[in-house]
């Protein structure tokens, strides 16, 4: 009986924690902000393998992890600001070539903007005066990507 006793209070505290630590306390931990991901597409031909860490190469080495970015709007106000995190290596062309072989890719980053919650009129600017706009995505996990050319 007694154990019985001991294994109902603990569950009971247990419950009561889980209560205590639901999603209202996201606000007080500064997850109130919203944020949405961005996927940074670098064209720079790179040979690499695909999946390979990368950075931007060649005219595009300003673009590299922890390079600054801003998000503008449509009358130049910055609405957002981090830093890309690093890359990774995506085929660059629709040509088959040897498993583990080097291949012209370009460099992907996906970046979380805090704040970002809509693209519309938006730029992406990094870099060297690199700026693009931000245009829709397909793919439900982004609220965008920026080709940066």
């Amino acid at each position: 009986m007694r154990a019985r006793t001991a294994l109902t209070c603990a569950l009971a505290a247990v419950v009561a924690a889980a209560a205590c630590g639901g999603p209202s306390d996201d606000s007080s931990a500064g997850g109130s902000e919203e944020s949405g991901v961005v996927r940074v597409l670098i064209p720079d031909g790179n040979l690499r393998r695909l999946g390979e860490p990368c950075n931007g190469a060649g005219a595009f080495r300003s673009i590299h992890a922890e390079a600054a970015f801003t998000v503008e709007d449509g009358d130049g106000v910055e609405v957002a600001r981090g830093e890309l995190p690093s890359g990774s290596a995506e085929k660059m062309m629709d040509v088959s070539f040897r498993e583990g072989m080097r291949q012209p890719t370009m460099c992907v980053m996906e970046v979380d903007v805090e704040g970002l919650t809509s693209i519309d009129g938006r730029t992406f600017v990094v870099g060297d005066g690199f700026e693009a706009p931000i245009e829709p995505s397909e793919d439900a996990g982004l609220i965008g990507e920026v080709l940066i050319s």
